[in-house]
């Protein structure tokens, strides 16, 4: 795919590169003529003829280079321009598919998450530097051979012998380098994850006196990284300092097996000169190449990467018809979850259906599979079993992130932003009216205190919203989730830091999207925010236990709560996550 939409750069660099290495001989074949032909004749016009055809030449050589970086650059770029959505698509949904709340296994296993932006950085960085340069021109390096073996046979077998002695450096040197670059690459994500670690618990470690265990863990990290770094430069400095010396060397015994030629009048004298020139035109891709392996292994590593994740978690497809925007029902038919990683389902064989204007509140004991639920409803958490409908198609069905615009939500903790106030409501939407961002705050019970700020709605926020409270954060997240009315609206305890205003704000707004013919589904423990229910859904270690109308199921469920416990020998229970 990459090679067919790149094929005009490619070609331009192949001719590019056929041109420069012709021209290589310009200065061999300048030398051999002026020895042999220019100074035994003394002509000083021969002379200056071949001077000036050597400076086109060179000239010509010159403009092959420049042409051959740039289509080389305009490839990078366009690679990197092709790959990076795919890879940003891929990076969020493995975090999403493959991490448990909270993303404790991607912290020990893979640092940020952010490893195959890094792998794209890696492959961007190689294709725009000279490592492909080095690889293009290592054919031509039989080619130089050939011509020494034609000028004389010890010339062409020196000139082999160090190539071969180079190669196998190469050989040892890209060995060394790929397994200092894994150890390399683990430490590196170790110690991204203490430092997040680091981060994410400052409160708590300040607070508890955590801080001086957790910075000695992170420098036992940092040390750890800066041996790797050094064992791995080390490496390189002492295979690429041996290539050098061996290809000045080699030149050197090139020039003294041409000076015995000459004495033994098996050669002419421009030989000498001519083959030494080549010998180092020959040896400087293996050089380059040599020099250029640390980044063609990470490129190599990072596209191998790349290719398996984007196959394992490839963009959606553009859907050729836009469905229509939902506005009749949500159903749910035998759906079965489970956390990302494992095969345990904390959510087992739910089956409902909400009409417009229907407020479901789930309820239940923690680890009942509440959160489960609603992370399914929303495709975050994808079914092993069953399915989710909108007006009886799956979110799949519409185009790209399309069904994203009618659809809500507040989790437990709510994630800001950087960026001001009015641009996380407006889900940083550029064409985002304005009247729509302020209907939205009002709805959340927020236009008056946005007001209040000193900048308003352009009020900066940064990333998480440290420097707002916690029931501030939890209404510009229910702002954001009203932001352009849309159908559906889930509330994960979307009360969990209101105040008794908060409390207020969020019935009205349920009420408002009850009102306009959307549907609601919250998860909540007060009892006091039952009131606009219209139904509720009973949860138990993943099952649902008892779903209908508000006053049937609180009928029900009072007979239950007033009965005696009675103990049950035997009795086992399964607890979902």
């Amino acid at each position: 795919m990459i090679i067919g939409r790149y094929r005009g750069h490619i070609g331009l660099v192949a001719a590019a590169s056929l041109c420069c290495n012709l021209l290589v001989f310009a200065g061999s074949g300048y030398m051999l003529l002026v020895y042999d032909t220019v100074l035994p004749a003394r002509s000083v016009a021969s002379l200056i003829a071949l001077f000036a055809m050597l400076i086109v030449l060179y000239a010509v050589q010159a403009l092959c280079e420049a042409i051959r970086g740039e289509a080389l650059l305009g490839l990078a770029q366009g690679v990197h321009d092709d790959l990076f959505a795919a890879a940003h698509h891929a990076t969020v949904m493995r975090a999403l598919r493959t991490d448990p709340p909270g993303g404790s296994r991607a912290a020990d296993h893979r640092g940020d998450g952010m490893d195959l932006i890094r792998d794209l950085d890696a492959l961007h960085a190689f294709l725009a530097g000279s490592g492909p340069v080095a690889l293009i021109d290592l054919p031509w390096v039989l080619v130089l051979m050939i011509v020494l073996f034609a000028l004389h046979p010890w010339l062409g077998l020196a000139a082999l012998g160090g190539t071969l002695v180079m190669a196998a450096l190469a050989l040892g040197g890209s060995l060394r380098t790929r397994a200092g670059s894994r150890t390399l690459g683990a430490i590196t994500a170790q110690r991204g994850a203490a430092l997040a670690g680091d981060i994410r618990f400052a409160e708590t470690a300040l607070a508890m006196g955590i801080g001086p265990q957790l910075a000695r863990r992170t420098l036992a990290c940092e040390a750890r990284l800066l041996r790797a770094q050094a064992d791995l430069a080390r490496t390189v400095l002492r295979w690429g300092g041996a290539s050098r010396t061996l290809r000045i060397a080699l030149q050197s015994v090139i020039l003294t097996v041409g000076a015995l030629l000459v004495i033994e009048g098996k050669a002419s004298g421009g030989i000498i000169l001519a083959s030494s020139v080549l010998a180092g035109r020959a040896l400087a891709p293996v050089d380059l190449a040599i020099a250029n392996w640390r980044g063609a292994v990470a490129a190599h590593g990072g596209w191998r990467r790349l290719t398996m994740a984007l196959a394992q978690w490839p963009r959606p497809q553009p859907r050729g018809l836009a469905l229509p925007p939902p506005c009749r029902e949500l159903t749910l038919h035998d759906l079965w979850v489970a956390p990302p990683g494992s095969r345990t389902c904390t959510v087992e064989g739910v089956t409902l259906r909400l009409g417009a204007g229907h407020v479901l509140a789930l309820i239940g004991p923690s680890a009942a599979g509440k959160s489960t639920l609603v992370r399914a409803i929303l495709g975050i958490w994808p079914a092993l079993r069953g399915e989710v409908r909108l007006d009886g198609a799956t979110p799949g069905q519409w185009a790209g992130a399309a069904i994203g615009r009618h659809i809500g939500y507040v989790p437990q903790t709510v994630d800001l932003i950087e960026g001001t106030i009015g641009e996380n409501i407006a889900r940083f939407d550029p064409a985002a009216p304005s009247a729509a961002v302020i209907a939205a705050a009002q709805a959340a019970g927020l236009h008056a205190a946005i007001l209040a700020l000193p900048d308003g709605y352009d009020t900066p926020i940064s990333a998480g919203g440290a420097e707002l409270s916690a029931g501030q954060r939890q209404r510009i997240g229910l702002a954001r989730a009203l932001y352009g009315d849309p159908f559906l609206l889930v509330l994960d305890e979307a009360n969990a830091h209101l105040d008794a205003a908060g409390d207020a704000a969020l019935a009205e707004a349920i009420g408002a999207v009850k009102r306009r013919g959307g549907i609601v589904v919250m998860i909540t423990h007060r009892p006091a925010t039952l009131g606009p229910a219209t139904h509720l859904a009973v949860m138990q270690a993943g099952r649902m236990t008892d779903f209908g109308e508000r006053d049937a199921v609180l009928a029900r469920m009072q007979p239950a709560a007033n009965a005696p416990a009675a103990p049950v020998a035997g009795a086992t229970h399964k607890v979902a996550a």
